[in-house]
């Protein structure tokens, strides 16, 4: 089973979320930021590579604070929490085809979100301060 990263990132009690724009499970769900850890690669590097070729910010690995297995069962993720260094925001549309700054009620009524993501933003996310 292979390790892939969730980027947690809040502000004023929102959490950004990315519309999944690459052909495959996930195409059109509504999520953080995430993809598999690369061979060689720690955790926190993956964190830090998957938010700059997502979005284009530049963030720091804080503290894990979750994790599950993705629906399909094929990942381990492990949701990071992060400070944001840089917020300048870049969309890799290939990967990305929106993005909104959302709380736990407007993600219930986004659209396509995974079982997994809402329990985490529903139980862990709250008690997580601003990044």
């Amino acid at each position: 089973m292979q390790d892939a990263v969730a980027v947690v990132i809040k502000k004023n009690e929102k959490f950004l979320l990315i519309k999944r724009a690459k052909k495959d499970a996930a195409v059109d769900y509504w999520c953080p930021i995430t993809g598999a850890v690369e061979a060689g690669e720690t955790q926190e590097d993956a964190v830090t590579r998957e938010a700059h070729e997502e979005m284009g910010i530049r963030v720091q690995p804080i503290k894990k604070v979750w994790e599950c297995f993705t629906e399909d069962r094929r990942y381990r993720l492990h949701w990071w929490f992060v400070e944001v260094v840089s917020d300048e925001i870049t969309v890799n549309t290939a990967e990305v085809k929106d993005y909104r700054w959302l709380s736990f009620e407007e993600m219930q009524r986004v659209g396509k979100m995974f079982e997994a993501d809402l329990s985490f933003f529903q139980e862990a996310a709250p008690q997580l301060p601003d990044s």
